[in-house]
């Protein structure tokens, strides 16, 4: 059974935030990183390059994310959501071997591990969400690429942490602190989707009145 993905007015409002914050974070990080690399020689290294095309590769898969839910969009033109869907699926593919090569070359030792288990499982989830696609299971197919959005929107929630890090972890010193916010960024989407998808589920069968599970019989 498909999911019942949320629709209306609340929906878009929620997606036009996101991309709003999304296009703000996204100009100033790659402001602050070509300010950074200002005045190194961008012949001699590649990962301005990968990092900036990285960046670029959100805001598509962003914009065609909410697409991809629309249940008007995909009866009436099959098509069409097809089409969204392989770009979207091969953007999020590059986004996540890009977030792997970075994560792997950062200079803080402390976010390397969160960094490449994040595109790992982004990496993981939109492979598998291709191949349901081809093999015509479009409720695993819908299911991992719910998860696969969770996880892209992961550098939205890293910099909304960001901004409340000192009442967040005013606990935390140093480099401590944006280990913990990378590695809550995705993990807490990841939690907050698998119960919707699985666990609420599971559970609320589980606790329900012996008399109003079906018999047997």
């Amino acid at each position: 059974m498909r999911l019942a993905v949320p629709q209306g007015g609340g929906w878009l409002v929620f997606w036009l935030l996101v991309l709003a914050g999304a296009a703000l974070f996204l100009l100033d990080e790659i402001g602050t990183m070509l300010d950074r690399y200002a005045a190194k020689d961008f012949r001699w290294s590649i990962r301005p390059v990968f990092v900036v095309t990285h960046f670029a590769l959100a805001l598509p898969i962003l914009l065609f994310a909410p697409l991809q839910f629309s249940a008007r969009l995909r009866r009436s033109w099959p098509g069409l959501h097809h089409w969204i869907g392989t770009v979207y699926l091969a953007a999020s593919a590059l986004a996540a071997l890009l977030a792997i090569y970075l994560g792997v070359t950062i200079q803080f030792t402390g976010s390397r591990v969160p960094l490449v288990i994040f595109g790992t499982l982004w990496l993981a989830f939109t492979a598998a969400a291709w191949q349901t696609a081809r093999r015509r299971d479009f409720v695993a197919h819908q299911r991992f690429v719910v998860r696969g959005v969770a996880l892209a929107l992961a550098f939205v929630w890293v910099r909304v942490m960001g901004i409340w890090e000192d009442q967040l972890f005013g606990f935390m010193k140093g480099e401590l602190r944006g280990t913990t916010r990378e590695w809550l960024s995705f993990v807490l989407p990841l939690l907050a989707v698998e119960t919707w998808l699985t666990w609420w589920p599971s559970a609320r069968r589980s606790f329900r009145p012996v008399c109003d599970r079906p018999s047997r019989e």
